[in-house]
């Protein structure tokens, strides 16, 4: 069978690869915003003794009432996450979409 005059792995590469292309990309996209979010979740709910990590700044800066020091790490969290999303994401969903012709 053919699609657009293409037989098996031309039709792979040139139809149904690149027409899945912005659904994959939008599936990356939501799987590392839940991939970060359950992160940072595990970070607050386990500790581990002796090894520094976000959580433990967190549960440190918490308990020893340091506000300053627990705000700056809870905005460092959303600026990583803003930039892998706006950025990394971002720069590929626009790249595609230019190749498309749905963006100018």
């Amino acid at each position: 069978m053919s699609a657009l005059g293409a037989r098996r792995l031309g039709s792979l590469r040139h139809v149904t690869i690149p027409a899945a292309l912005p659904s994959l990309v939008a599936g990356l996209k939501q799987g590392w915003a839940f991939a970060w979010r359950s992160l940072m979740a595990g970070e607050l709910l386990v500790l581990v003794a002796g090894r520094s990590s976000i959580g433990v700044n967190l549960d440190q800066a918490r308990f020893l009432a340091d506000y300053p020091g627990l705000y700056s790490t809870m905005v460092l969290v959303l600026i990583i996450g803003i930039l892998v999303d706006a950025v990394g994401f971002g720069t590929l969903e626009r790249g595609i979409r230019r190749r498309r012709g749905l963006l100018v």
